[in-house]
Formats: C-alpha cells, structure tokens, sequence
C-alpha cells in the first residue's frame, strides 16, 4: 500500500460526504482511508459505514472520544501505508493531490508540504495559498506554515517523532512537523494548491487563550532539545534565539481571534499580562497579524467587507484604545491591522481602476 489517508471524525458526518468524494475521485489510486470515529453523536458511524461499502479501500474505526491527536495516532497505528496522508473529515484534496505527493516522495523526500486553498460552504474558494519553494525547516520553528491537510509524510518518519502529542490541546500538528526537522526529515515543497482548508462555523469558536499557551509553549520547546525523541539527532539542540519575537506573533494571532469573538476585556487582560512578563518591544507593522487566517482574514463578500468594518473595526478600536502603547500611533495601528480589507473595500467600490486608487491613497 502507498498511501494510508487518515481522516479523523468527530460529529462532522455532515462534511463527511464531500471529504470521501475528493478522495475517491483521485487520479492515484493505490491509496486506503482509515476514518477515525472519536467517539461522535451524530451519525458519522452511519455515513462512514455507506462508504465503506462504495469502495473497499474505506475502513472505519471507532474510539471513546479521545481528541484529534489521540484519534489520528490511531489511525496511523493501524495503517498500512508507506506514506500517510492527512485529510480531515471537513477538508477535501484536489483530484490530483495523491499523484503529486507521490512524484514527491519518489523524489526522495521525508515531508511534504502542499499549497492549498481556504474554502467555505457558502463562498466556495476564498483564498488561494501558493508555498513558496524556498521554504525550509528553519522558517518551520518560528511558525506554522500549512494546514494538516496539506501534509503528507514518511510513516517511518512519524514513528521516530514520536506522534502527535496527545498533551496539547492546539497546535499538535505545528508540534510535529517541528519534529520532524529534528530527527532530520527531508522536506519537500509542492507550491501548486491541491487540497482544500475549510473556513467553518468552528474556525470562530476557538479558544484563543487555549491556543495562545499550546502555541507558547510549542514556541519555546522548538528552541531547545526536545526529550520526546532521541538527543542523538545532531538538530535536537539548543537554539539561541529571541524566542520572544516569535511570542509576540502568536500573541497577536490569537489576540485578533479574541476580538473577533468580541472578547475585548480578555484580551486587553492578557495583553497587559505579557507586557508584564516580556516586556515586548513593538511596531505599528506586527499589528497586521491580528488581521490572521485564525480571526478574520478569509472574509471577501461585499457583505463581509461591510460587517468587517461595522462590526470588528470598533471592536479593535477599543481594545487598540485600552492598551494606549507609548510611542506608536493608535490611528496608524488601526490602518496596519485593517489595511488589507482597506484594499478590498476600494475593490469593491472602484473595480479595474482599485490597484491605481490604492497606490496613490492613503484611506
């Protein structure tokens, strides 16, 4: 078997049709899907069990509800596969994502990493993420680059990782591709888009503290020798490095999901909290990461754009207002975090003539 593709459920059988039908319409078939049923109350047992039965190559699997990582290092336990894929029970692959990844691998890489495209039910693809080529492990310890669905990997390679970490409540996969550069795999970059990262009604009930400290934690971990794998790979070292610049960035990713979610006072909190600790040092730029794809940057509708500035451009206000840094402009800190819906927003209005309006304007 060449690829195992391993798509962990819970109570998401309502995504689960359109997930199994990009996988079946692949133009590779030497493939088996393991669904991971984490213990769900809907009826994902029923909608699996119907795919099962289309095509022998579906196999589904139940569990107590254990969580994401729990479920996925089940199914990679029971695979067969040479490589293994990751496809969610919300995302979907392009016809052609199986063939790519394997010209990839044949190629003589450990990892790979795909361009993907941000979907969602209503507005199809909103956002399309080409890689970049250049790409190394080095970017990799500062940030999360890709969406599960948009890895595949070497099995063996996941076996001296040492899996997902069950301990982790966000951040698991980040985690583990981390690991991956330390026990020396080989990673490889297909800039090309395809496979498909759903934007869900979920995307907005994260929990920002939650992830703020796995993302933290994960942060700090990737700087140092990690005691999950073994110190005999010459990576897993110490980093010198100012881990708190990469602190500031998830900091403010997950600060735009707390307004997002009109949790200003929260949010105001926990800013002043890391002041506090690591005396960041900031410019009017970071401030565009609040404006992230884990808080509001996916929206593109006309009605989108109308509600981003109705609804969230108060909201950030306030809490930009609140923290009242010394030296940096509230007016200018505002613009950085709406910028690029400031460019959409003249879009909308001004159509062919936009790119000339937004050279020269300073709306």
């Amino acid at each position: 078997m060449t690829f195992s593709v391993i798509i962990p459920c819970y109570n998401q059988a309502h995504y689960l049709d359109d997930s199994l039908s990009s996988l079946l319409s692949q133009s590779y078939s030497d493939w088996e899907a393991i669904i991971v049923n984490d213990g769900s109350t809907d009826n994902t047992e029923e909608v699996a069990n119907k795919w099962c039965n289309i095509d022998h190559r579906v196999n589904l699997i139940s569990i107590s509800n254990s969580g994401l990582s729990s479920a996925r290092n089940k199914g990679i336990e029971i695979s067969s596969g040479k490589y293994i894929a990751l496809l969610d029970a919300d995302d979907k692959y392009a016809s052609n994502h199986l063939e790519f990844l394997l010209k990839s691998f044949q190629s003589g890489s450990d990892l790979q990493f795909s361009g993907y495209s941000y979907f969602s039910s209503s507005t199809c693809v909103n956002t399309t993420v080409h890689l970049d080529e250049q790409i190394n492990f080095n970017q990799i310890l500062y940030r999360n680059l890709v969406p599960p669905v948009a890895v595949s990997f070497k099995k063996s390679f996941l076996l001296l990782s040492g899996g997902f970490d069950t301990s982790l409540k966000s951040a698991e996969d980040w985690d583990l591709w981390i690991r991956f550069y330390k026990v020396g795999a080989k990673l490889s970059i297909c800039e090309s888009p395809t496979c498909f990262y759903r934007i869900s009604e979920n995307s907005m009930s994260r929990q920002f503290a939650t992830m703020y400290v796995a993302l933290k934690n994960v942060s700090i971990q990737a700087f140092s020798i990690d005691n999950r794998i073994s110190e005999n790979f010459i990576l897993n070292k110490n980093i010198e490095t100012n881990i708190g610049e990469s602190i500031k960035r998830h900091l403010l990713l997950c600060l735009g999901v707390a307004i997002v979610q009109n949790k200003q006072s929260l949010a105001i909190d926990l800013f002043k909290k890391e002041m506090d600790t690591f005396k960041f040092v900031f410019k009017h730029s970071d401030f565009r990461l609040m404006c992230s794809y884990l808080s509001f940057r996916y929206q593109v509708s006309k009605k989108d754009i109308d509600w981003v500035f109705e609804t969230l451009y108060p909201r950030f206000y306030e809490f930009i207002d609140a923290i009242n840094l010394e030296g940096l402009d509230k007016n200018i800190l505002i613009n950085e975090i709406f910028s690029v819906y400031k460019k959409k927003r003249i879009k909308h209005q001004w159509g062919f003539l936009s790119p000339l309006i937004n050279r020269f304007s300073c709306i």
